[in-house]
């Protein structure tokens, strides 16, 4: 167990932070910021200039302040493991593999910045792989080898602790490319007791214990891109994943008794992927992709409650084997054209068992070997009729097949084609139209082919036997402006249609199992807006904000009543405001967020969730051009919880046997931090944090309100210091 004794530890933090400097280079002046270009159609172009008053360390601090962009790495994209997210450096994608893009933003230095561009659909010759905008990083020609690195040790009041590191190191000359990766994370913490929900088998108010959890990552990438000559380009990557997780009672815990629950986990990933292009011509050129994932994860979880003991334990092996092979034709500069085929297999081999009370648990799937394999022809066609106007029209036609193990074995093969058609048009006063159609297939979670067991709710769930990929028509329809040095008005009309989504269902045997049920629509509205209030005479005002208002349909596939989809709320609202004083040597900054109630339909129980406001307020004191300091306070309202707790799986006809409620509060988190510029691009930060108390109620009632039971639990905040060094050269 982490003791009070690891405070110790600072001293030895503060050392190695110290010598960590000694591969920084000394303090210069700031490098001048070079000019936006030329005005490009469909090219919004934001300088380091435009975000000077953010002083940004790097150029992640800049894309965060980009308006109405949202970074997306595409790491989550499956079975064609290529594709990428929405971010260029120098107008190519960042390397596949485990590095994420922020890591590799974040690496660049604001000194080698040269502008920001948004580009849209149609206005480059650039495969947009579905993103109506792309971030292009342009930047100067950096130095052959260039260093990034951060440390980060954290000690906490109750004697937790968290520590983590990255380093990145790349070096580039003439035709060859090379990058490494590495960063770790070891943390322990105790996560004080919190009420918790009710169930059929404990109708009672009902609470966790203090528990210690420890995490730990260990992460690190390779990647080499040579260019054999103009025509010929190669990228390979290798990387590897660790991760290890556990939670247990305290010591003290233990001895209380009462509910006590355990949990370990630990997995790897490793991932290689090459990757070939080859111009054939100007106007002509073919891009070969092949990538390769394995993986493994082992768990484990066990309840004690009531005097029984629940055990549940799973092993997961997959793997992944995707290629790709596109060819991009310009015949015309107003015109492009690619078309290409691609291929996926994915597999996963897994075993789990588990003991409700002692007694051992027969589940259809327990062990379960499944093979999904995808191929694809595609095609696409973009056409610039004019400066102001863009048009794309593609679509691709897949074949799926299926082979699972389940309930004897079952196989499955399915066609589909999915269109796509956009259009860019830009209006006059810099106002820009986009509509878009799209017919998405999903991509399967082969973990829902494996059975699982929830203990505390003594749940076992079937594996699937087999399921269809989720198919939707998506619709969109969006108006924006950009003006001024970073203004943005944005408005934007969306619609799902889902066919098919997969929800666990009681099937002909009694068994929860993962299925394909009944249609579901989502419809939303969404406006966002950035003004800088200074052409209003309000120096150093502005203010941001969005709204959604949001609506959706579908029926419950467990009571056949129409509802809303689970965790929908109608509305979502947030508004912030910063001002500067002189000269942008004092800030404070405040926003608002208020977020609808979300009703939850689960296996068990029926969950509405009351979220209070959430409002955060900060300061910053900037001393001089190397040091600053401020505070960062957050505060969160109420939150209720109102659950309807059913006898076992919600079914036809079955009412709820009581209502539990949970009440949790907290207080304001505030963080108090100075941070100092060392050396050129080195900057050390000290924050005292105050962690937040927090306290909760459970109250178990009848149906009728009469009172059952009630419980409440408090923990008291932990104050905490953080000493982080990030350092670039």
């Amino acid at each position: 167990m982490v003791t009070q004794q690891n405070w110790h530890k600072l001293p030895v933090a503060a050392g190695l932070i110290l010598a960590g400097l000694s591969s920084v280079p000394a303090l210069a002046d700031g490098a001048d910021v070079e000019p936006a270009a030329a005005a490009e159609t469909g090219v919004a172009v934001y300088t380091p200039a435009s975000f000077r008053e953010y002083l940004p360390r790097n150029a992640l601090d800049m894309v965060w302040q980009l308006p109405g962009f949202s970074l997306n790495g595409g790491d989550n994209v499956r079975g064609l493991s290529g594709a990428q997210g929405n971010v260029l450096i120098d107008g190519r994608r960042p390397p596949r593999g485990g590095g994420s893009v922020e890591s590799r933003v974040r690496a660049i230095r604001v000194g080698d910045v040269v502008r920001l561009e948004l580009i849209d659909a149609g206005a480059r010759d650039v495969d947009m792989q579905g993103y109506p905008v792309l971030l292009n990083i342009v930047t100067t020609q950096r130095s052959a080898a260039r260093t990034d690195g951060r440390i980060e040790l954290e000690q906490r009041g109750n004697g937790g602790e968290r520590n983590s590191g990255e380093l990145l190191a790349s070096l580039s000359g003439g035709r060859l490319e090379l990058e490494a990766r590495i960063d770790g994370l070891d943390e322990s913490r105790i996560d004080f007791a919190e009420v918790r929900a009710s169930t059929a088998d404990e109708p009672v108010a009902r609470a966790s214990v203090d528990e210690l959890t420890t995490r730990t990552r260990r992460n690190w990438q390779a990647m080499a891109r040579f260019e054999l000559d103009e025509a010929n380009e190669f990228e390979f990557t290798l990387s590897t994943e660790r991760r290890e997780d556990t939670g247990e009672p305290t010591t003290e815990a233990q001895a209380a008794g009462g509910l006590i629950e355990t949990g370990e986990s630990s997995s790897v990933a490793r991932f290689g992927s090459a990757r070939w292009r080859h111009i054939l011509t100007r106007r002509l050129q073919m891009i070969g992709l092949v990538t390769r994932r394995q993986g493994e994860t082992v768990a484990s979880d066990s309840l004690f409650s009531g005097g029984s003991r629940s055990r549940s334990a799973s092993l997961r092996e997959t793997s992944e084997t995707a290629a790709r092979a596109d060819l991009r034709w310009r015949p015309i500069d107003r015109l492009t054209a690619e078309t290409g085929v691609t291929w996926a297999s994915n597999t996963l081999e897994g075993a789990s068992s588990a003991s409700i009370d002692g007694v051992d648990q027969a589940i259809d799937g327990a062990d379960a070997r499944v093979e999904e394999t995808r191929s694809a022809v595609l095609a696409s066609a973009t056409w610039t009729p004019s400066s102001t106007v863009t048009a794309t029209v593609g679509g691709r036609v897949e074949q799926f097949s299926l082979e699972s193990s389940n309930q004897g074995g079952a196989s499955l093969s399915l066609t589909d084609i999915a269109p796509r058609a956009d259009l860019n048009w830009t209006l006059l006063e810099a106002w820009t139209l986009r509509l878009s159609t799209e017919r998405e297939v999903g991509q399967l979670n082969l973990d829902q082919f494996l059975a699982s067991t929830d203990l505390d709710n003594a749940l076992n769930t079937a594996g699937a036997s087999t399921l269809e990929p989720q198919r939707d028509w998506v619709h969109r329809v969006t108006l924006e402006r950009r003006f001024g040095e970073r203004d943005l008005l944005r408005l934007e009309a969306a619609a799902r249609r889902t066919d098919n989504p997969v929800s666990n269902v009681l099937d002909g045997d009694g068994s929860v199992r993962p299925a394909n049920v009944g249609p579901e629509s989502i419809d939303q509205l969404t406006a966002e807006f950035e003004f800088d209030l200074t052409r209003f005479g309000l120096d150093g005002l502005s203010v941001e904000g969005m709204a959604t208002r949001r609506w959706s349909d579908r029926l419950d596939p467990l009571q056949g009543f129409a509802r809303t989809t689970s965790g929908h709320r109608d509305h979502h609202v947030r508004l912030g405001l910063r001002q500067e004083w002189s000269d942008g040597r004092y800030v404070v900054a405040a926003k608002v967020e208020d977020k609808a109630p979300a009703m939850h339909y689960w296996l068990t129980e029926i969950r509405k969730e009351a979220n209070g406001l959430s409002v955060e307020l900060d300061g910053e004191w900037r001393h001089a051009p190397g040091w600053r300091s401020g505070i960062a306070t957050r505060w969160r309202g109420d939150r209720e919880d109102r659950i309807y707790v059913f006898d076992g799986v919600r079914q036809s006809g079955n009412a709820p046997i009581l209502v539990n409620t949970l009440d949790r509060a907290e207080g304001i988190h505030a963080d108090i931090w100075s941070e100092w510029e060392i050396r050129r691009a080195a900057y050390l930060r000290l924050s005292l944090r105050t962690g937040r108390d927090r306290a909760g109620v459970s109250r178990v009632e009848t149906l009728d309100g009469v009172a059952l039971d009630q419980l409440s639990r408090d923990s008291q905040s932990v104050p905490s210091v953080n000493v982080r060094l990030r350092f670039q050269r």
